[in-house]
């Protein structure tokens, strides 16, 4: 398994949710090449893509492209688990949140999953995924290859409004943070000739409080 490099949450007596997981962190090559060929080939035969995602709708009425496997509301903080696990179709995604669960998931429960798109011209927004303690997101970056001159990094916003982290959504790397932490998927450039491609496990830590609606 690959390098992770990462910076973690403060102790903090009254909160154990976050005690149990890093805020930030970036894991390289978290899939071998024949996971990842066998996810490709999942999306390539099984992903219907929906245009009109929005990841704020507060400050665009312009979305993206959208797969919902899990289809719970956003603020879900029940399990969902059993979707993937009862669906042999999803094969592929449920083999992946196993394997995340083992190791880098230890505890999580799975409230939400869904694959995400981009194309050029198409940009995402700055946002949030949770309000509250104990709620994570872990970004699985599916394109087979990717360019640094292609642009499309996933940005990470500090508290003074500048860009702490950008990501750029190299094959096989995953990115897991805490929810609350203001992030972006910024646009492809002009040159990209690919789409986009994301799988995003949302998550909530054992001991997490409840989400707002």
């Amino acid at each position: 398994m690959g390098k992770t490099t990462a910076i973690k949450t403060s102790n903090n007596a009254n909160n154990s949710a976050d005690q149990a997981m890093e805020k930030f962190s970036v894991v390289n090559d978290y899939l071998s090449q024949d996971k990842l060929e066998v996810l490709q080939k999942f999306f390539q035969t099984n992903v219907f893509w929906t245009y009109g995602w929005l990841s704020n709708g507060n400050q665009t009425p312009f979305g993206h492209w959208n797969h919902d496997f899990l289809k719970t509301k956003r603020q879900n903080q029940e399990n969902a688990e059993h979707v993937l696990l009862d669906n042999g179709a999803l094969g592929p995604i449920r083999d992946l949140w196993l394997q995340l669960k083992s190791d880098r998931l230890k505890g999580h429960s799975l409230v939400r999953c869904y694959a995400n798109a981009h194309t050029f011209g198409i940009d995402g927004q700055p946002h949030t995924d949770s309000r509250t303690t104990g709620n994570y997101t872990t970004i699985v970056y599916v394109n087979p290859v990717w360019k640094p001159e292609w642009a499309g990094e996933t940005v990470f916003i500090n508290d003074l409004g500048d860009i702490a982290h950008a990501v750029l959504p190299k094959p096989g790397r995953i990115v897991q943070f805490d929810g609350r932490m203001v992030h972006a998927a910024r646009g492809l450039s002009r040159i990209c000739p690919a789409m986009r491609v994301t799988l995003m496990f949302k998550t909530t830590a054992l001991g997490a409080t409840q989400d707002a609606a």
